[in-house]
Parts: C-alpha cells; sequence; structure tokens
C-alpha cells in the first residue's frame, strides 16, 4: 500500500506535459467523467483522474460524494446496507455511507421539530447538474456543478448552490458551497460535513490528529476508548460521539504509517468553526466520521434559538466548503 497512483517517477513529465507534447491526444484520456444510472435508479457521475482520485458524485443525494478509490485502494466508508430503503425509514436506515453526506440545512443532530435527523440535505436531488473538464497548467481538473434547493412556501427558502472540483496529479476533491438565504425572512442555517473514513486507511491504532483545547462526548466515554484513535474490531463496540473544543487550523489529519498515506480532511474555518467526530469501531460498521459544522451536534445549546445555529439573513449568503486528501506520511506518531 505504500506507493502512489501517480506511478511516473521523478523527473517524468508532468499529465499536462503529456498533452503539450502529442503523447495523449485528448483531455478524456487523463480524466475520464461518465454519466450513469445505477441498476436501482440513482444517477452517479464517476469521475477517475490520472495521478488523483476516483469517486462518485451523486446527484439524487445533494451532490454528495460516494465510493471513493486512491489508486486501487478505497477512502471512502460503505454502511452495512446494500440499498436505500426510501422515504419513511429514517437516517440510519438511509445511510448508506460515502466519501461526503451533507447535513442540513434545516438540522443536524437528533430529530427536531419537523425536521428529521441530520435533516434533508443528502436526501435532496441536485437540479442543473452539468460537468465540465478543462486543461490547466498542471495537466486536467474536472468540476461538477448543480443546484440543491430547500425551499417552503411561507417559509424558509436555502438554495446550496455546490461545485466538486478535483484534479488530474492531486489525490484531493473538493466541496464548495453557496449556501444562498433567497427567502424573505432570516433563518438559522445548521450545516455539517459528514466526512466518511473507512478501512484499510482506518485500522487499528490509528489516530486522528487534531489541534484543540480540549474534547467533549456526548455519552459517557466506554472503559479504554479514546475519541481520537481506533481500536481493533470487536463485538458490541459503542459509537463514540465528540465535540473538539477550540479547533485551530481548520484541519484533521488521519495519520499514516510506513504502509499508509495521510487521510487530511481540511474545511473553511471560517464558515465552520466547530469540528464533531463519530467513532464507531464495532466489527460490521468500523468507520471514523470526521464532522465540520458551524453549530452544536449536542448539549444544552441545542436549547438556544435556531437550536444554536448561525442565522442567514435574507440576501445574505456563505461560502463554505470540506477538501478530504491523500498524503504521503509525513512522519510522526500513527
Amino acid at each position: 500500500m505504500t506507493a502512489t497512483p501517480d506511478a511516473r517517477g521523478a523527473g517524468t513529465p508532468s499529465w499536462a506535459d503529456l498533452l503539450r507534447d502529442g503523447r495523449v491526444t485528448l483531455p478524456e484520456a487523463l480524466a475520464s467523467v461518465e454519466e450513469l444510472t445505477r441498476a436501482d435508479g440513482r444517477r452517479t457521475v464517476a469521475v477517475r483522474l490520472a495521478g488523483g482520485l476516483a469517486f462518485e458524485v451523486l446527484p439524487d443525494r445533494g451532490l454528495d460524494l460516494g465510493a471513493t478509490w486512491w489508486g486501487s485502494t478505497p477512502v471512502a466508508w460503505r454502511s452495512m446496507h446494500p440499498v436505500d430503503p426510501g422515504p419513511g425509514h429514517g437516517w440510519e436506515s438511509r445511510f448508506l455511507g460515502g466519501l461526503l453526506a451533507t447535513c442540513g440545512p434545516d438540522n443536524i443532530g437528533p430529530p427536531r421539530g419537523s425536521s428529521g435527523q441530520h435533516g434533508t440535505h443528502h436526501l435532496t436531488p441536485a437540479t442543473d447538474v452539468h460537468w465540465s473538464r478543462r486543461t490547466t497548467g498542471d495537466g486536467v481538473e474536472v468540476s461538477v456543478r448543480g443546484a440543491v434547493a430547500h425551499t417552503t412556501f411561507d417559509g424558509p427558502r436555502v438554495l446550496v448552490e455546490r461545485e466538486v472540483v478535483a484534479s488530474t496529479g492531486s489525490a484531493a476533491v473538493e466541496v464548495r458551497d453557496v449556501v444562498r438565504n433567497v427567502g424573505d425572512h432570516a433563518v438559522g442555517v445548521p450545516l455539517l460535513y459528514h466526512v466518511n473514513l473507512g478501512a484499510p486507511l482506518l485500522r487499528p491504532g490509528a489516530r486522528l490528529e487534531v489541534a484543540a483545547d480540549d474534547v467533549v462526548v456526548r455519552d459517557p466515554l466506554p472503559r479504554g476508548r479514546d475519541p481520537l484513535v481506533t481500536p481493533d474490531p470487536a463485538r458490541g463496540l459503542e459509537p463514540v460521539v465528540a465535540e473538539h473544543v477550540g479547533v485551530r487550523g481548520a484541519r484533521a489529519t488521519l495519520l499514516g504509517d510506513d504502509e499508509h498515506p495521510d487521510v487530511v480532511v481540511a474545511w473553511t474555518g471560517a464558515t465552520l468553526p466547530r469540528l464533531c467526530t463519530w467513532s464507531w469501531p464495532a466489527r460490521g460498521a468500523y468507520v471514523l466520521g470526521v464532522e465540520p459544522t458551524n453549530a452544536p451536534l449536542f448539549g444544552p445549546e441545542r436549547d438556544l434559538p435556531h437550536a444554536g445555529a448561525p442565522v442567514l439573513e435574507p440576501g445574505e449568503t456563505w461560502r463554505t466548503g470540506v477538501r478530504i486528501a491523500v498524503e504521503p506520511h509525513r512522519g510522526g506518531a500513527a
């Protein structure tokens, strides 16, 4: 697992050079984009990038990210559910995993009022979905765009304009969101980017590195557990949900070792000042959720107006997002 997907070696031409000198004629030979319809009817935009990642963008799930591969190695966690049973079932029954599930903009955390657990974005189809591919000085960049509307007749009207961007030669994918209040009323807008990491990069003893002042757990911490360390898989292990207080640097790193790369999750700290994690290492689960957010996921702050979420005024816009990258291990404790 030590090899990287960019196997050209030091001193060899860049991906852009292969296009410039004619050894590769078409950009799509280096950056493949396919629009697919799965057997269960799900629309998928499948992106494969030379020297980069291969990943799914899911138009029927708010342009969230599905299966993701670094070379021949899976990065994203997949849940135990083979299919989504559809409306009428709760979050846990419908959660298929994937690299990113976006929570909000009506609710994050437990059900509140008329909003179900973790809100509606991840279950809302995107409109005006289109993709583009362009040659840059370094290679080929792919962009997938669309809009996700969360609207009511006489209540909140929030529009999320999303762009998913990735390039050849870079094992990273970035989600860029413009969140607009297109309604007539101020509205609390909680957002949480539910990044889901799984095996084999998530492994026994793997540590998540976070620069923070403290950690608060939602429930009493099971004996022998650390919110930042993934133990061996075992039957009956409980999930640990935590908030990391006073986060600095707007990044968290799943540390690799001599055999595994680092996985770096970075986000826009100005709009996402908080970080929660969800560690569930039970057999048959084995997942780490890294969750930048702008609102409390649990605790007394949820009793505040808008459950503690910041307010977006009519006509106001936020720019926010998250980036997930697989990088060579930089050393230090794993």
